[in-house]
Order: C-alpha cells, then structure tokens, then sequence
C-alpha cells in the first residue's frame, strides 16, 4: 500500500505520542512516501518557536529515519498536489479537514489520527 504523508500527519509523534510507522504496519506492507513541498513545509516550521518547531524537527527527522520516499511536486500547492496524487492510488495520510473532504468527494482513502491514539482509515 502506498501511503502520502501529509506535513500535518508527521506532527503527531510529537504532539500525540503515536508512533506513526506502527500503525501504519496495521493496515498492510506501507510504502512511504511524501512530496518536496511538505518536507519544505516541515523546515519553513522548524523556524518557527514553541512545540510545532519540535514536532517538525521530529517530523522531518523521521522522514529520513524511515526512508520515507521524496516524490517532486506537480503542482504549486501541497494540497493540491496530495489531492492530484491520491486520484492515482495514494492513501493520504492527513489530519487536514479540508484535504480530506476534497479527497472523499473524489473516492479517495484518507488515513487519520483517531482519539488522539491511533490511526484510522476512511
């Protein structure tokens, strides 16, 4: 199965205490992937002050850690380009409401956190 991580869904380590790859083992062999905006996205946070800083610092370290896969972007924005990218097979992993809406409206499958302690696919 190949799963897109969201920037949003590589906070949780930090934020929820979820260990994200496990979970994600719960729904198949995952194949990871994520697209360069994201991982720019995660840096740009990093600069920033207080936890979000930390879960990106996490985040972004896990990404390496976890040989995630670093697919260049399309599109000029994430959110479109995890969309475009879930209409070829892409289950997103995502916390982003309005991402998630516009997925479902596609028949796409979204993984997300569920009561603050584990994943959930819809």
């Amino acid at each position: 199965m190949k799963f897109l991580l969201d920037a949003n869904f590589m906070l949780i380590p930090s934020k929820f205490k979820v260990d994200i790859f496990v979970e994600l083992e719960k729904f198949g062999h995952p194949e990871l992937y994520t697209i360069d905006l994201v991982v720019k996205e995660l840096r740009k946070i990093i600069h920033s002050t207080g936890a979000d800083a930390r879960a990106a610092r996490l985040g972004l370290k896990l990404i390496y850690e976890h040989n995630v896969d670093i697919i260049e972007a399309k599109e000029d924005n994430a959110d479109n380009d995890l969309i475009r990218l879930s209409k070829e097979g892409f289950i997103v992993c995502t916390q982003d409401k309005e991402i998630i809406d516009k997925i479902h409206s596609n028949s796409g499958q979204i993984i997300h956190l569920r009561q603050k302690k584990y994943l959930e696919k819809v």
